[in-house]
């Protein structure tokens, strides 16, 4: 059996309980104005759309208007880096059994496309290629979808922003001010659906198209590094916000070397079950013994993060973090029961005592020592004194960077040490304590 496929058979039961419904971010102007949907993620293997959505959702503030966003429309097609698991999720919104396991999930997203306070819809996805409306080479084509502004239709009449030709227009007009190459040239593609694209009468604009959404969707070139599709993409979202006088501001200039270092944000955390905070980057390939909660499924382990786009894969014996489409760490469980009991606890840093709460990572200089608390115990991963073997409570012990073995740490530098806190058999929550 290839290894694919057994991870499939291992992960679909989750899924049909796990995707029912889209994961909506709402940012709001302090002015009213027009609201746009962005989504991105609905085929998992297309990283531009859903790294532009968490970005924009991360880094942009609106000003007036709405912008509400779906990060990632198929999160566990994403997870697995895989195009859908049940079937390409863009072909699913014409006719659907209501035994398909996405049904609900369709319907999910055809509600919030019809929610009357939704003006346009912009979809983001990575094509192959580059798209020409001529034959011009194997990559230069009419059948290359990559770098290109999708419409199905010149106008929808009698609506708002209904003249989707002149908005493609300007938007890709703005994108072509901002190339980093002539090769990468945007171009609208009409699709035309009506006159009998099968397959594009299957797609979630046309869908929106024929409920009077104005629709469009931006594909980003294959071609391009991931920084460079989320670059286009972001100039794409900024042309329809100008189009659709959505005013907007963000903290970072816009070039591909800016996007690339906010994706790969050395300071971006993950909190799991509300106990636990790690950093993202820099974790060891496998995190062993990691406590985990007895009888509650993977997903309904909380994450929260910056980032809009984590998940959680059971992988055989395993737990995978995911970053999107990147393998962050992979957890090998320890199950266990879970106390919520204990909010902080004292720990003496550098000789100063001072209170931390559960789920923080604090900086050492030289060494650390955790204060007695009735009823709990502690046990600091990695620590042993010559000669003394394993302590089964390791609190008022000073310890320093030299009495932990680096193999234990939690990230490859070896400097991010666990210090766990249980009350009798129950996990309450760790500090992590990262040495300077």
């Amino acid at each position: 059996m290839r290894p694919l496929l057994l991870c499939l058979m291992l992960v679909l039961p989750c899924l049909a309980q796990a995707e029912k419904s889209v994961h909506v971010v709402k940012k709001i102007g302090d002015q009213k104005g027009p609201t746009l949907l962005l989504m991105g993620g609905i085929q998992g293997d297309e990283p531009g759309g859903f790294n532009t959505t968490n970005i924009f959702l991360t880094h942009y503030k609106i000003l007036s208007g709405s912008v509400w966003v779906v990060p990632v429309l198929n999160k566990y097609s994403m997870l697995l880096n895989h195009r859908g698991v049940y079937g390409d999720l863009n072909r699913k919104f014409a006719y659907l059994s209501p035994n398909d396991p996405e049904y609900p999930l369709i319907q999910s997203i055809k509600h919030l496309i019809t929610t009357p306070d939704v003006n346009a819809i912009l979809h983001l996805h990575d094509g192959s290629g580059f798209y020409r409306p001529r034959y011009e080479s194997a990559l230069l084509n009419p059948r290359r979808w990559g770098n290109s502004f999708i419409i199905d239709q010149n106008a929808l009449t009698h609506v708002n922003f209904g003249d989707l030709k002149d908005i493609s227009l300007k938007t890709t007009q703005h994108i072509n001010t901002h190339l980093l190459k002539p090769l990468h040239r945007y171009h609208i593609h009409n699709t035309h659906t009506a006159r009998g694209d099968k397959e594009m009468e299957k797609a979630l604009t046309y869908f929106a198209i024929k409920h009077d959404k104005p629709a469009f969707a931006n594909e980003a070139s294959k071609e391009l590094s991931l920084a460079q599709r989320v670059y286009y993409h972001l100039l794409a979202v900024e042309g329809m916000l100008q189009e659709l006088g959505i005013r907007y501001s963000k903290d970072f200039t816009l070039t591909p070397l800016a996007i690339y270092r906010l994706i790969n944000d050395r300071t971006l955390q993950v909190t799991l079950n509300r106990n636990t905070t790690l950093p993202l980057y820099g974790l060891r390939d496998h995190l062993r013994f990691f406590p985990f909660p007895k009888n509650a499924s993977i997903h309904q382990i909380p994450l929260d993060s910056q980032s809009y786009i984590l998940g959680l894969l059971p992988r055989k014996n395993q737990v995978w973090l995911k970053y999107g489409n990147k393998l962050m760490t992979r957890f090998v469980p320890e199950y266990m029961p879970f106390d919520y009991s204990l909010k902080d606890i004292h720990i003496e840093i550098d000789n100063k005592t001072q209170q931390i709460a559960l789920a923080s990572i604090v900086n050492v200089k030289g060494s650390f020592k955790v204060l007695p608390k009735k009823g709990y115990r502690v046990n600091i991963i990695g620590f042993s004194r010559p000669n003394e073997g394993d302590k089964p409570n390791e609190v008022g012990v000073k310890v320093a960077r030299r009495d932990l073995a680096s193999r234990f740490s939690v990230d490859t530098s070896g400097r991010i040490y666990r210090v766990e806190v249980y009350k009798g058999n129950a996990f309450c929550g760790m500090v992590l304590v990262r040495f300077l």
